[in-house]
């Protein structure tokens, strides 16, 4: 089996389940975005998965999105990589052949959330709180967030997010 860059991969019968491990708040980067496209990728070659489980390690965070770090030093051209990256594992995961089941264990924060929508299901416990906080830092919803969201649950909801 194949290693992937911050991704626990786990195969249950027909059911993949995908664990988001960058603790402590399970952020993105730009190696475990690239290992997202090409797993789910593997997961479309392999005829006997009919569903990915997608969930984040620990009790806290399905994911905060992208580790902030990245961007201190206002690095464009890294900006434009991650938005890049984000934008192609989302899709990718998007278009997963079965059934993609996003089970929201946390907090689901920018990059987090979007890894989310990208699902075809989400099923969120209690205590998991949601947002698009891009805009309070100076970036914006790159990987979808901002199409998906608004198509989910309504333009007002999604601006109040967004916004």
């Amino acid at each position: 089996m194949s290693t992937y860059t911050n991704l626990k991969l786990e195969k249950c019968g027909r059911t993949a389940v995908l664990t988001l491990s960058n603790p402590p708040a399970n952020t993105w980067t730009r190696e475990a975005l690239a290992d997202l496209t090409r797993l789910v990728k593997d997961l479309n070659a392999d005829r006997e998965i009919y569903t990915l489980v997608v969930t984040g390690e620990g009790e806290k965070f399905f994911s905060a999105g992208a580790d902030l770090k990245l961007f201190a030093d206002g690095d464009k051209a890294m900006a434009r990589e991650m938005a890049r990256r984000f934008g192609e594992a989302f899709e990718t995961l998007s278009g997963f052949r079965g059934v993609s089941i996003a089970a929201i264990n946390g907090y689901a924060m920018g990059g987090g959330l979007e890894c989310a929508l990208a699902c075809d299901i989400r099923i969120a416990e209690e205590q998991a709180q949601m947002a698009l906080p891009e805009a309070a830092v100076g970036l914006l919803p790159c990987a979808g967030g901002t199409q998906n969201l608004p198509w989910l649950v309504g333009e007002g909801w999604a601006k109040r997010m967004i916004l």
